[in-house]
């Protein structure tokens, strides 16, 4: 976890765990071993600036509300991906679901969530 001049900045890693978390979010998150974040509060904020930050890459209107992933069928790839991840959907099921260059899809939508949650100058490393 960074932070800077007093601002958190997320990175795609932290976007990763809250991804494969999603589904048990407030049981906790453990971004580094043997660290759990257990706070109600924390863990909301973590969920609530994941969801804008899914919302804001594509076009389907994602309102944490999961169902089946079929159901998502008409979001745009770039939240597809992510979603698969949450569902925790292989590289091999979505290989049969016409997805292609996965790693590369996938690195570049959470590339674009930490844009969207850290403002456009995030290509610098903290």
């Amino acid at each position: 976890m960074v932070w800077r001049d007093d601002k958190f900045y997320y990175s795609t890693r932290i976007l990763k765990v809250i991804a494969e978390n999603y589904t048990s979010l407030y049981d906790g998150l453990e971004f580094r071993s043997g660290q759990l974040i257990s706070n109600p509060w924390a863990l909301a904020e973590y969920k609530a600036d994941f969801d804008v930050a899914l919302q804001t890459i594509g076009q389907g209107n994602w309102t944490s509300n999961l169902g089946k992933f079929k159901d998502y069928h008409y979001f745009d790839r770039l939240q597809q991906i992510i979603i698969a991840d949450i569902f925790g959907i292989t590289d091999y099921e979505l290989e049969g679901l016409g997805f292609y260059s996965i790693p590369r899809l996938r690195g570049y939508a959470y590339f674009q969530m930490v844009k969207v949650l850290n403002g456009e100058d995030s290509n610098e490393r903290p």
